[in-house]
């Protein structure tokens, strides 16, 4: 259940007076669209602040971003949430200082201005006119604004970007293996995704279970397994460490015109946003979700740089082994799966009963062909690329 209008005005009106005592005091919060766990604001400065440089030197800024963790989520004050998200959401940016991606100047995240604990209240860069990549994907001007080969030069961007985030924060020299597994949003994410698929296909489409229940128990036995693993085990290595956790199209912010974001060199031009759900977990849990989530586009609303888009994020991401190329269509296919629990449950369905059925099914044999490592079946699959060598 959405928040009344009232219980809005109280968060802006608590906001506004604990930024009130800081350099960003604002004369306005406008909230904005985006923000399904937190409430977002764009915050007009009362007075310009210049940053990043000296007396003489940097640049000033007007508006800010504001995010506020509540207890519960922004979307529903009837879904709690634990609000110490926020601290590990500050925790990683701050770490994300000292992350420059070797493969990609094009992509960054934003930087973290203030943050007030005690209020879980961060001031974060605002970025006047990005739109996220979602906004675009589900626009019916789609395949005008966002033709084929400018997805797939996002998705060659977003992919790099990725894998050497990946690689750092896995790394020691990262300085994240003491930050904790952000258990709370860890179990989020287990519930929509594993611990929903079997609930979703036993409850709604019974014959798609039907003759695969035993093998799809398996899967979710395996993945509860895998996320009850922490990050003070010798668990470290090539494929886990901490993972951004929420990555999807959503959290991809690209220029008011997407085809400036694929325009030479120069300042990034990309931003990945939203960093509570950052925790300890297999890479293939990013990976598969961006893949699961593009495919929706093309699934549901044919979009056509949706595959391309897939196809140049994997190649941008590099180095699958089939091992990992597995593990990315299991996850893709809980994801897909994982569409009919996140829309609205009292709504009707947004697309034709058999539009839906269908990619249940698809993401039913993703993750049942990803468990059996059938290559062959995902080689003539619209997961090709994720086995090209």
């Amino acid at each position: 259940m959405a928040l009344l209008e009232q219980e809005i005005d109280a968060i802006i009106s608590n906001i506004s007076q604990e930024l009130s005592a800081t350099p960003f005091a604002c004369s306005s919060l406008t909230r904005l669209t985006n923000g399904t766990t937190n409430f977002v604001f764009r915050g007009e400065l009362t007075k310009p602040i210049k940053i990043d440089g000296s007396e003489g030197g940097g640049s000033s800024i007007t508006t800010v971003i504001v995010k506020y963790a509540a207890p519960f989520a922004a979307l529903n004050k009837n879904l709690p949430l634990d609000a110490s998200r926020a601290f590990y959401e500050e925790s990683m940016l701050y770490a994300l200082n000292d992350f420059h991606s070797s493969a990609t100047a094009a992509v960054k995240s934003p930087q973290l201005h203030l943050f007030i604990r005690d209020a879980n209240i961060q001031v974060l860069e605002d970025s006047p006119g990005a739109i996220d990549l979602k906004t675009y994907l589900v626009s019916p001007t789609v395949n005008a604004v966002l033709p084929a080969p400018v997805a797939a030069s996002i998705g060659r961007d977003i992919g790099p970007w990725l894998r050497s985030f990946h690689d750092w924060s896995f790394s020691p020299q990262s300085g994240l293996r003491d930050l904790g597994d952000n258990e709370p949003m860890r179990k989020l994410k287990y519930a929509i995704t594993y611990d929903s698929f079997l609930k979703v296909l036993g409850n709604s489409f019974p014959d798609l279970l039907e003759g695969h229940r035993e093998t799809l128990e398996r899967v979710k036995a395996a993945a509860t397994e895998e996320f009850e693993k922490t990050s003070k085990e010798e668990t470290w290595g090539k494929d886990w460490g901490f993972i951004h956790g929420d990555f999807w199209t959503g959290n991809i912010l690209l220029p008011g015109d997407p085809s400036q974001a694929v325009r030479g060199p120069g300042d990034a031009k990309l931003l990945i946003v939203d960093w509570e759900f950052t925790q300890f977990g297999h890479r293939a849990y990013d990976i598969g979700q961006m893949v699961g989530d593009i495919y929706e586009r093309k699934h549901f609303l044919g979009v056509d740089g949706a595959m391309p888009a897939i196809e140049g994020f994997i190649e941008g991401y590099g180095g699958l082994d089939d091992e990992l190329a597995f593990r990315v269509a299991i996850h893709a296919g809980s994801n897909l799966i994982a569409w009919y629990t996140r829309r609205n449950p009292t709504a009707p369905l947004q697309f034709p009963l058999e539009a839906v059925t269908d990619a249940m099914r698809i993401g039913r044999d993703w993750i049942l062909k990803g468990w059996e490592k059938d290559r062959a079946y995902f080689e003539k699959s619209p997961l090709a690329c994720l086995f090209k060598r």
